[in-house]
Parts: structure tokens; sequence; C-alpha cells
């Protein structure tokens, strides 16, 4: 028996796995898609298939005409498909196999199709390069055509790289191997996660003819060889990409910059199960449009600095929380406008499928009402309506062309025909007439040659040999007419055909593949014109989301009661009756407790709040954030009123996780995370603290944070602090300083029915310091055993008995008194913070420790 390995498939498959290397290859064997191996094991395992074997060797296969159900599974595994289909006709060499090429390599990163994307989500690749002082990054969306590069040369520890991937989100993260190993040992990447190494850099900055000249590069070198970088890995996978893809430069500090934890633990876009469900995107999404909902989400991510530019983007949704039919109007327009963006990227691709162009013709059929939507809206959105104009004339032709060429409802594939529309091709309608008419039309040429002929018993016929015929009795053989040739002789009859009646059945068998080729000719023609417009396309697209965001931003201010902030360059940052937008929506109405806040750089810098867990401390940190993050967006916030001075960068610490994987403990997690918000803070920044230093002994951690918030504190002018903690000593951190203001969270406690003592959680957030942390009720409430509770209160009985009433004892207090008192103090006052690193800092604090304990 031959050995399986060696035969003509067999060695075919192999030598084209090889050019293939680090992929799944779907090899086309018939209506399957087959892999072989240990290949053939993987996928097995990863999608539940069944292995079977040929030969000894493990296969097995899925239906070709099922294959995206399978290929978005592998995509969201991390893995990469090489699409080998079957292409000519078998070999000549008797071995009657097929000639197969990759036509597509697909990545989690450089997918189009829309059965394989989330029509929500954009679908980013990111290519990253990593240096000694910090990186560059380049990422695009290959679905739409957003294409963007950036660097950071001043980010050596790359927490800034982490918050800009957080905003992100990429599918598929691609670089070369030293980069990608910076990136593991420093940003927590996602398990699960694909990471895709390419080959360094070679130094060719030789440019595409359609990109900004090298000049226009000067000093963002790393960044062009990251756009570089990733368009040799996209053409590997889709050559007609180039064409399509112009990479631009965007300044990440332009818009406000949230921070990785932030991104997280404000649950902007995914909830802390981890999915979109009670996000605070999901919580605003009434769009109408894919588009919109991507756009909706950058936003989100990417709230803007520019006062005048936010105060534009408020503006409109004032102008559609006011005009109720305006948004009547436009709702039912959206209604009606599919995903142009991701559609002309695949028209200019040469990818769009019948399809695709339908819902492109459906959407481009609203431009009309579309202007006459701006025409009787003018101050809605001002400043899209010139944007429209310059555009109209361009969408109405292309309207004109859709509606002409085709079918209102097509096919999906080319193959399938009936895509033209009628009347668009004469060739094309008078082929269908054929096809449909074929047997009509022969009799009628029978019936015109019985009149002239006088042969009244001619008639017409078919067989797969002769094809069409005229048949002849044979009384009648005399009056045939000498033009006519004769095919075939019978007992009693002849047949014959004519030139007229070879012409039209060579019309009639041949008119089904001709208006496969025609269609096919002319849905490529179409295609073709479209693609020249692409731009126009996309900046329609662009248009439409925005517009679609604002009325849903709208919608929800409605549905929500929220208002209209005023968002200007001051440093204050206040709200009256602010409340959380994803707690308030999942309790009943009108039960979530608002709260208020005044802050700013000089007055009330740092807030210290105090008090018991679940009293709301973090939902309130929270919501602030937040409030910032839409007021910047240009949505409106929940409160009765608001004012919010720019903020550059909102920086969290909240929440304990390790990072054992990295050899990172909780506490060095805490630490660093710290350590990147200090250094990289600004007057205009908002930092959440809450509990930083708990991940340590008492001393230890009341040292750190004391510390910490000295260095916060800035007389001429911080960041906004909101710093939640159980460290009751930091309180007296506001009798030595100004701008730094005690609030706690109020309880009250109180006696049930039965005289048990029982704690009720106000959720207010008020002046001054707590009085006790409460701790043993929350673990009642937590379901701690009674028994253990009661010892508890016990223990807590004796300590304070032992310790005079006091939370600490004498010698406790005069530790931490000395602790703030000379010699350690001065050398506090003598620090140069604003020289003073980090790490400086905290190696100041484990020296002070040292000297504590001896």
């Amino acid at each position: 028996m031959q050995n399986p390995a060696t035969t003509p498939l067999m060695k075919q498959y192999t030598e084209i796995k090889q050019k293939n290397p680090g992929v799944i290859l779907f090899f086309r064997l018939g209506d399957f898609y087959e892999m072989f191996g240990d290949e053939a094991r993987e996928v097995s395992a990863l999608l539940g298939l069944t292995l079977t074997a040929r030969h000894g060797v493990p296969m097995c296969g899925i239906p070709y005409h099922a294959a995206n159900n399978y290929i978005v599974r592998l995509l969201k595994a991390g893995k990469k498909i090489a699409i080998c289909e079957q292409v000519g006709t078998p070999g000549a060499n008797n071995t009657k196999l097929f000639e197969r090429k990759v036509i597509r390599v697909i990545t989690p990163g450089t997918v189009m199709e829309d059965t394989l994307l989330d029509a929500n989500q954009s679908n980013y690749l990111v290519f990253v390069l990593v240096h000694k002082q910090g990186w560059a990054l380049a990422c695009v969306d290959v679905s739409t055509g957003e294409f963007w590069v950036t660097q950071n040369d001043k980010d050596p520890a790359l927490m800034n790289l982490a918050a800009a991937l957080a905003s992100i989100n990429p599918a598929e993260i691609a670089g070369d191997a030293a980069s990608l190993k910076d990136l593991q040992a420093k940003v927590v990447i996602p398990n699960g996660f694909g990471l895709t190494t390419r080959p360094a850099f070679d130094g060719d900055y030789t440019l595409p003819e359609n990109w900004p000249a090298l000049g226009a590069w000067e000093g963002k070198r790393a960044a062009l060889a990251c756009a570089l970088q990733i368009m040799r890995y996209v053409n590997v996978t889709e050559p007609s990409f180039k064409q399509t893809l112009i990479p631009t430069y965007r300044e990440l500090k332009d818009n406000l910059i949230i921070d990785e934890n932030a991104v997280t633990a404000l649950e902007l876009v995914k909830s802390q199960e981890g999915t979109r469900k009670g996000s605070l995107w999901d919580l605003l999404d009434r769009t109408q449009t894919s588009g919109g909902s991507r756009t909706l989400k950058e936003w989100i991510l990417h709230p803007l600095m520019d006062v005048a530019d936010i105060t534009r983007r408020q503006n409109c949704v004032e102008g559609f929380v006011k005009g109720q039919e305006a948004c009547a109007g436009l709702l039912s327009i959206l209604k009606n406008i599919s995903d142009v963006e991701r559609i002309a990227t695949r028209t200019a691709t040469g990818t769009a499928s019948p399809r695709d162009l339908s819902g492109l013709r459906r959407s481009l059929l609203n431009a009309e009402p579309l202007k006459n939507w701006f025409e009787k809206f003018p101050a809605v959105a001002p400043h899209l309506t010139h944007r429209f104009e310059t555009l109209y004339t361009d969408l109405e032709a292309m309207s004109r062309l859709l509606y002409s060429a085709i079918n209102e409802d097509p096919p999906l594939r080319i193959s399938d025909g009936n895509i033209i529309r009628e009347g668009y091709n004469a060739e094309l309608d008078e082929l269908r007439s054929l096809r449909h008419n074929g047997g009509k039309t022969m009799e009628e040429i029978c019936a015109r040659e019985r009149e002239k002929t006088g042969i009244s018993s001619m008639k017409v016929g078919f067989n797969s040999v002769f094809g069409y015929y005229f048949e002849v009795t044979k009384m009648h053989i005399s009056k045939v007419p000498y033009n006519y040739v004769r095919k075939q002789t019978l007992t009693n009859a002849e047949r014959y055909i004519t030139e007229e009646l070879k012409d039209l059945e060579n019309k009639i068998l041949n008119a089904e593949q001709k208006i496969l080729r025609l269609e096919s000719a002319l849905f490529d023609e179409v295609r073709k014109t479209l693609a020249l417009k692409t731009d126009a396309l996309k900046q329609f697209a662009r248009l439409v989301a925005e517009l679609d965001v604002y009325l849903s931003l709208a919608q929800s201010a409605i549905a929500h009661q929220y208002v209209r902030p005023v968002v200007d360059t001051s440093s204050r940052l206040f709200y009256k009756g602010g409340r959380h937008p994803m707690v308030e929506n999942l309790l009943p109405p009108g039960s979530f407790v608002p709260n208020d806040l005044e802050a700013d750089s000089t007055q009330t810098q740092i807030m210290l709040i105090t008090g018991p867990n679940m009293g709301g401390k973090s939902v309130f940190l929270k919501q602030t954030a937040i409030l910032v993050i839409l007021a910047q967006m240009g949505a409106f916030v929940p409160a009765q009123e608001a004012t919010v001075g720019i903020v550059d960068r909102i920086m969290t610490r909240i929440g304990a996780h390790d990072a054992l994987s990295r050899g990172n403990s909780t506490f060095m997690v805490e630490m660093n995370e710290t350590a990147h918000i200090l250094a990289s803070m600004t007057p205009r920044s908002l930092i959440l603290l809450d509990e930083v230093g708990r991940g340590t002994s008492t001393f230890d951690g009341i040292s750190i944070a004391w510390a910490i918030v000295e260095y916060l504190y800035k007389p001429s002018g911080g960041p906004k602090v909101l710093f939640a903690t159980h460290y009751f000593e930091l309180t007296d951190l506001a009798n030595k300083y100004p701008a730094v203001q005690n609030y706690h969270v109020q309880a009250q406690e109180y006696k049930d029915e039965s005289g048990q003592s029982k704690l009720a959680f106000l959720y207010r957030i008020l002046p001054g310091a707590a009085d006790q942390s409460y701790g043993i009720h929350v673990a009642e409430i937590a379901g701690l055993p009674a028994a253990c509770t009661l010892r508890a209160r016990k223990v807590l009985k004796d300590l304070e008995a032992k310790k005079g009433g006091t939370k600490i004892s004498v010698k406790e207090k005069d530790m931490v008194k000395d602790l703030f008192s000379s010699p350690i103090v001065e050398e506090i006052k003598m620090a140069d913070t604003d020289q003073l690193t980090p790490l400086a800092a905290l190696q100041l604090i484990c020296e002070w420790k040292k000297r504590i304990n001896e």
C-alpha cells in the first residue's frame, strides 16, 4: 500500500502547508475544507469536530458553505486561517489532482467580511515597536479603512502604551520578537490573546505613492516604521488593501487619556463580567446604525480636550433634546442606512458582494430625504450641513447608478445571477428573454417558415445530438427551400436546420452561461465606478454615524434625565445631585442616592473620603470620573447641574489583582500603578485612589498613603484627587494642608426590635471625617456566621479596653506622631517633589521605615 504521506494529494497539501507556516490551512476537497495530522487534532478539539483518519492520517473537515461559523470561533481563539481553494481543472498527469492555492489569509485583525465581524465593534490590528525609552504604534481597521499611527519617546515602563491598547482594544497585536517580549513583560495581555511575530524593520523607508511624503514624518520615524510594517503584514493577507489604506499621525494627548485600569474599573465598554451588557456604552447606545454604535464607543474611550469642539457636540445633542420632530425625522432615515463605511472598503478592494451593493443602494436612496431633513432643521447640526452639501452630487449620482443597475434583493454570490436590474443593459435583457422565451421564439420562427414554404405540417423539435431542427414529412420534401440543411433522415420525414435556427439555438443554449458572465462583468463595472468615489462614501458614512450618536445621546439624556454641563478651561470640577449612570439604571426608579462634589486645583484639591465599606465610596469615585468623560465627549451628564474644567487624564488605583505571571504580587502591582500615576499626573489630571497602602502592614500602609497624599498635594495647584481610605490617621492631613478636605460616607447605627445593633447605609458623601469603619457590621451583612461576628465584637471590646478606648495604643500613637514629626517631617519638607521620581519617593519611605523600626 502506498504511504499516505507520498500520495499526490498529501504531497500537495504538505507543500502548501510549508509555504504557509503558523496558520490553520483550510484545504478544499470538494464540498469540504479538510485539515490533516496535528492540525486536525488541534482544530477538532477547538471546534468539537469528529476526528477521523484516512490511511492512518488524522483528519477533520467542515462544509465549505458553513465555513464562516467555524472561522469566527477560530479567530476568537487567536488563530489564523489560510483559505486554500481548488483552481483550474484537474491536471493532465492522470492523477485527477486539482491545482490548489491559498487565496486569502484571515487573521483576527485582518477580517473584512460582515459575517465574521461584530457590526458594532471596530476590529483593530495594532503593530507595536518598543525601544529603550518608549514605543511607537500603528493601528488599522481594514474593514473601514481607518489607519493612524503615533509614538511616545518617554514611556520606558509602557504605561501609556497600556492605556492606548486598553482604549483601542485590538483584535490582534503584531510586532517584532523583541518588541513583543518587552510588551508581555510590562503590559498585561488578556488570556488567549494571540500575538503575531513579524520580522524586525529593515530600515527601508520607501513609501507608497499615495502616502504623505517622507518629509512629513520628521521626528516621527518610529511611527512611520510601524506604518510600513503593518502594511507589509496586511498585504500578505489581502494585497488590495494597499490602495485604500493611508496613515495619519495622531497625538494621543489631544484627547483625554483614560488609563488602562480606568477603562476596566469604570466599565466604560465592558462590565466586570467581560461583556458589553452593563457598560456605559451599552447604557448610552440607542444608535440605529452599526457605524453609529462604533463611533459612540470611540467617543467614550477618547473624549475631547478642546472646549469649542465639545460645545459643538453639546449644541447638537441639545438640538435633538429640544426638537422631537427632528429626532423622529432623522430616526426614520437612519433605520434604512446600512454599514456604508465597511461596504465602501469592500467596494474599493473589489470584494463587495451583490448584497453589499444592494445595501449601499438602499442607503444612498436616503440622500435626498437627508438633504430635506438638513433644510428643515438647519439649527440642529449646522457644522454637518456644509459637509453634506459638498457630498450630495456624488451621492445622488451613485444612487442613480445603483438604482438603475442593481436589483432590490440580489443573491449573496455573483455566481447565483439575477443581480442586474432589467433595463440596465440591452444585451443582458435579450439573453434573459431568450432564456425565458426560447421555446416560444422557436415556434414563432416555425410558424413563419410554414407560411413562407406552404408546408403546413412543419414542426420544430429538439434532441441532444442535433439540437433544434425543422421536421418535414416525406410528402412535402419538394417544398423544402434550398437554404435548408438536412441533418437527419427518418422513415417518414427529414429533419433540417437553417442558419437562423442555428443562431437562435446557440443563443438559447449559451444564454445562461453568457448571462452569468455578462452580469459578473456589469457588476464589476459598477463596483469599479463606485470605488472611484470611496472617499465620498466614507465621508457620508462618518457624517451619518455622527448624527446617529447625537440622536442616541439625546435620547439617553431624555430617558435618564441628564443635563447639559458647563465645560470650560477652569480647574473646577463641580456637580450637584450627581449619579452613577449604570448603578442608577440597575436600581428601582428614584432609589439611587445622588451626591454633590466641589473640587478644584487649589481650594479642594484632595478629598479624603472615609467611612464603611458598602457605604458608596467607590460609586462616588467612579461616578465622578464617568461624569467627566461624558462631559468631555460632548454628552449630557447624570446630575442636576455640573461644571467640568478640562481634564487631561483620568488615572485610577481601584481594586486589587495579582500579576503573578510577571512575578508581581498584589501589593507590587498596586505600587507600580501608583508610581505611574505619580509620574504621569499633571495639574489637570483626575486621580481616583481606593484603599492605597492596604496591601502591606498597617504602619507601612499608613506611611505610604500619607507620603502619597503629600506628594499629590501642590499648593500652587495640582491634580484633583479623590482618595478613599480606612486609614483614619490620614484625616490629620486636612489640618496641615488647606486644600486637603475630609469627607465621609454617612451611615446610621440603630437597634432593631430585638435590641440588636444594626447599620443603615445612607450613601451620602458629607464633609468631615468618619468616626468609625463599621467593619463588623459589614461582615454581618456579608453573611459571616453569627458566632464569628459575636466573637469579633468581644475581641474588639477587649482590645479597646486595653487601649483605653483609643484606636491605637499610646506606644503606637507615639510612633505615628514621631513618624510625622522631626526629623523625618523636615526631610519631607525639604524634598523637591517636582524633581523626585516615584521610585525615589518609595526608596525614601523604605529608609524612613528602617529608621522607625530601629
